[in-house]
């Protein structure tokens, strides 16, 4: 949360103009489809059967899970070897750039530290060019940071439930958009009872950003 905040103080926002605050794993960058190309090589596979990695990554010759205390481990060798092998999600670099025009951006990416210049590099190769915050945990408390900066309409984008029952708790007042880019992942995972919308692609999220910036 710390380094969070610091990298925060160095954000410049508009006074006037809505914030819309991003995930990018599975959201602006594919994640799973890569992971599972990964864990190949370390002689794993995952099976998706819930959103959990926990208990899904499976060593391939005995079919016994992962113990949990190596996921830490796993997930920042997948970000030393594949953080500019994600390929972008189908619409997000063209909506994001309508998007831009009246609102401000944030890209809030739970990622090890030491990978977020990698990460923001591939996202300016993309075209992709707004601010990025590398962070960890829960996502509630640095939006609390964030409507610091803002008196304006807050905007949030991610896939994972309990980061949408984090901001909920900590910044009610904001706008929560569910989205999964994984057809996989998506059909596994019900709404969060914490989001307003659950889209389904980028076309979908700036319809329903647009009925709720103009609508409200």
């Amino acid at each position: 949360m710390k380094f969070a905040l610091e990298q925060l103080k160095n954000i410049s926002l508009t006074s006037s103009r809505p914030l819309i605050i991003s995930d990018a794993d599975e959201v602006i960058l594919h994640f799973s489809n890569l992971l599972s190309q990964y864990l190949l090589t370390q002689g794993m596979y995952v099976i998706f059967t819930s959103y959990d990695l926990e208990g899904n990554i499976k060593y391939i010759d005995s079919d016994k899970p992962v113990d949990s205390g190596l996921f830490k481990g796993l997930i920042e060798d997948y970000f030393e070897n594949n953080v500019e092998k994600q390929d972008v999600v189908k619409g997000a670099v063209e909506y994001l750039g309508n998007l831009s025009e009246y609102c401000d951006i944030i890209i809030l990416t739970n990622i090890p530290h030491a990978y977020a210049d990698r990460r923001r590099k591939k996202l300016a190769q993309l075209g992709i060019n707004y601010p990025m915050i590398s962070s960890s945990g829960p996502k509630g408390p640095i939006l609390k940071a964030i409507r610091q900066k803002t008196n304006e309409k807050l905007i949030f984008i991610d896939d994972i439930s309990h980061h949408h029952e984090s901001v909920a708790k900590h910044v009610p007042e904001t706008f929560r958009i569910q989205f999964i880019a994984d057809r996989q992942l998506n059909s596994l995972e019900k709404k969060s009872d914490h989001s307003h919308h659950r889209c389904q692609g980028w076309p979908d999220i700036e319809h329903v950003i647009r009925g709720y910036l103009y609508d409200t």
